[in-house]
């Protein structure tokens, strides 16, 4: 039976072990340098963060299968980081949460590529989502869109009656 391969732009195993090279330690305590059946987590375990990561990521992007060859290794990263995010919270919440782990450094560099991954996936898709046109718009001004500030600066200025005695 063969094994079909897998999505374009998932990352493996090794690429989020890559990121969290120190949690790649075995029962004995050895860094291994990646997940195995005898880390913690396991590599079927960090398997399934990247299939809850890959989806989550692609739910910002157009279909895979419309982005350029280019740009997948790119997506594979960006879900590689979210993968290694939620392996620290899910297997090291105490450290997250006091401040041992890396995981806010982590964050910073997932948050700092998604963006521009998602602006130019947007920009280099092959094709434009079902229902949408690509058109842009220019801002016309009429005489409501002009603010009354402007009409108060041209009016004439109402002076008032002077006293004589």
């Amino acid at each position: 039976m063969s094994v079909p391969p897998p999505p374009p732009g998932r990352p493996t195993v090794d690429d989020v072990a890559l990121i969290l090279r120190a949690r790649t330690k075995d029962s004995a305590g050895i860094e291994v340098g990646t997940f195995d059946q005898d880390t913690r987590p396991t590599a079927v375990q960090v398997e399934e963060q990247i299939d809850a990561s890959y989806a989550l990521v692609c739910t910002r992007l157009p279909p895979i299968t419309d982005l350029p060859a280019s740009l997948l290794p790119a997506v594979a990263a960006v879900v590689a980081y979210r993968a290694a995010l939620r392996v620290e919270k899910s297997y090291f919440p105490e450290q997250v949460r006091t401040n041992r782990s890396a995981y806010d450094e982590l964050r910073q560099e997932y948050l700092d590529d998604l963006t521009p991954l998602i602006e130019a996936a947007w920009q280099q898709a092959t094709t434009l989502p079902a229902g949408m046109v690509e058109m842009g718009m220019i801002p016309v001004g009429s005489w409501t869109s002009i603010p009354w500030s402007f009409y108060e600066e041209w009016t004439v200025p109402q002076v008032a009656p002077v006293e004589t005695e």
